[in-house]
Parts: structure tokens; sequence; C-alpha cells
């Protein structure tokens, strides 16, 4: 098949640009993420972290943290997914800052969740369908628990 296309037909050049474009793209998009990337470093792995480069409010709580031989075992056996559930009452700002850097993700899940949600309902109740059916339609279905109160 490689042999069968030509330059002439698919021009290298061409592909180096739109590939340059895409790259700038992806840089524009996520630049915010850039922004981020020692809160990530922090989350990812607390216990490499550069205890001096650290936001001064943190490094107290670092130092704690990455001194104590139980939250790293602990660390090496849950992984960094799993690990921000763990960090003790103690390091209150350690915690903070593990749950605004997760919960960027997690509305992110529940917002795509919810659009799913409505085009699935959208489709199947088209003819029935109004503003306020949809609305308590998905107000249901976005519901964590429900429990029923009959009295």
């Amino acid at each position: 098949m490689k042999e069968k296309l030509s330059t002439t037909v698919f021009p290298s050049a061409q592909f180096a640009d739109k590939l340059n474009i895409l790259a700038a793209n992806f840089q524009r998009r996520f630049a915010d993420f850039e922004a981020q990337k020692s809160r990530f470093e922090l989350l990812s792995n607390p216990f490499a972290v550069d205890v001096e480069s650290a936001p001064s409010n943190l490094q107290m709580e670092l130092i704690e943290l990455q001194c104590n031989d139980t939250l790293k075992e602990k660390y090496e056996r849950v992984g960094a997914a799993e690990f921000a559930r763990f960090i003790p009452d103690t390091m209150p700002q350690l915690r903070i800052q593990a749950a605004r850097t997760l919960s960027m993700f997690g509305s992110t899940y529940l917002c795509e969740q919810l659009f799913s949600l409505m085009k699935l309902n959208k489709i199947s109740h088209r003819s029935r369908l109004n503003d306020n059916h949809l609305h308590s339609i998905l107000r249901i279905s976005s519901a964590q628990s429900l429990t029923l109160n009959f009295d």
C-alpha cells in the first residue's frame, strides 16, 4: 500500500503544516494545564516534590508528609489517584490543594455525563418532551441517591 502512495497525492509539506497547526491548537487549548503543572506534580507524587519550590502555605505540611513513613507506604500501596483520600486531617492545606485539583476533572465528568443523559432522553422521548419534562428527567437521572419519602 505504501508503494502506491506518491508525494504528489500526499505531499509531506502539507502534513507538516497541518501537524504544526494541530500542535499550536493543542498548546493554546491546554495552556491552562501548563499553568497548573506544579499542582499536578504535587498531587501525582507529593513525596518527590521539592519543598522549597512548593507554595509557602504547603511547605510545612509537605515536610511532615515526606517524613511520614506510614503515609509513604500507603502512597506506594494505593497509588497517586487514591492517595488524596488518605491525607490526614492534620494537613488541611494539602487536603484542600488535592480537592481543588481533583475537582477539575470530576466536574468535567459530571457535565459530560449529564449531556449524555440529556441526549439519550431527548431521543427516546422526543414527541412528548418539553423544557419542563427535560428538566425533571435530567434532575432525576443525575441524582446520586434518591430516597423515597412517602407519608
